[in-house]
């Protein structure tokens, strides 16, 4: 027979969840917000992330897998660690991580740009 498993075990993917959604979220509409600056300063011709070479295209790719990411990782951080409290936790742990690797990648798209 299978051990049955706490309801708790849901909340490392969901807390995960919801902190890349809401880390990516702030910061992608922070550099939307700073894109005059980020693009080649005020006298830029194009002063939108969408059409600076593509970031803005690439900053959506990138935020949508760092929110599919922190799920995934949530989902696989919980079977691992089932029965152990703390889950709460672990989910914004995984969504701090997987938001700093989201700032990475806007940091290099940006330079890079």
């Amino acid at each position: 027979m299978t051990e049955a498993r706490p309801a708790t075990a849901l909340l490392t993917p969901l807390v995960a969840f919801g902190a890349a959604v809401a880390g990516v979220l702030v910061l992608f509409f922070g550099q939307s917000a700073l894109a005059r600056y980020l693009a080649g300063g005020p006298g830029a011709v194009c002063t939108q992330p969408d059409c600076a070479l593509g970031v803005g295209i690439w900053l959506i790719v990138g935020g949508f897998l760092a929110v599919c990411l922190a799920f995934v990782i949530g989902i696989v951080v919980a079977l691992l660690r089932r029965a152990t409290p703390g889950a709460v936790r672990r989910g914004l742990i995984v969504g701090a991580c997987c938001v700093l690797a989201y700032l990475v990648e806007s940091i290099v798209l940006w330079v890079l740009f």
